[in-house]
């Protein structure tokens, strides 16, 4: 068997993290419909919301492809303090809440990762991040299309 080098790992893992985010990206912006954007504040609509997120999301990739402990951190932290606003909680259902806190406990091994400049662990952490999040985003809809056959 013909091992890789740790330039072919590190490119490879790269890809797979770009990957993963393209998935999680498009996941998140069909997971909440514009007409989920009642009754919320009129100086952060939930486009903008999803938006914030997804800059935190492309900090930590990028932190992770330059090897920028810093810009993964604020990336964590970012998607830490938007998973506790309210605008995040648009489900009340014990498994919606065990997600945000399953979420909330990945970002925070992605930021002990990035702390201790283990790269490798924070891609890993990070992958169990976004896999939380397609996670959570399956369930809205199916949360969402079984509540429209009511």
């Amino acid at each position: 068997m013909k091992s890789i080098s740790s330039l072919q790992a590190k490119t490879l893992m790269g890809q797979a993290i770009v990957a993963t985010l393209i998935v999680a990206a498009g996941t998140a912006w069909n997971a909440w419909p514009a007409a989920a954007d009642d009754g919320l504040k009129p100086d952060l609509s939930l486009n903008a919301f999803m938006r914030k997120k997804l800059d935190a999301s492309s900090q930590i990739l990028e932190g992770l492809t330059t090897e920028d402990a810093e810009l993964i951190k604020q990336g964590a932290k970012t998607l830490i303090e938007l998973s506790k606003v309210e605008k995040w909680n648009i489900l009340s259902d014990p498994e919606y809440r065990e997600s945000s806190l399953d979420f909330r406990s990945n970002a925070k091994k992605l930021i002990e990762a990035a702390e201790k400049d283990n790269f490798d662990n924070a891609a890993l952490q990070w992958f169990a991040t976004t896999k939380n999040c397609i996670e959570c985003h399956q369930h809205v809809r199916r949360e969402r299309a079984a509540s429209k056959k009511k």
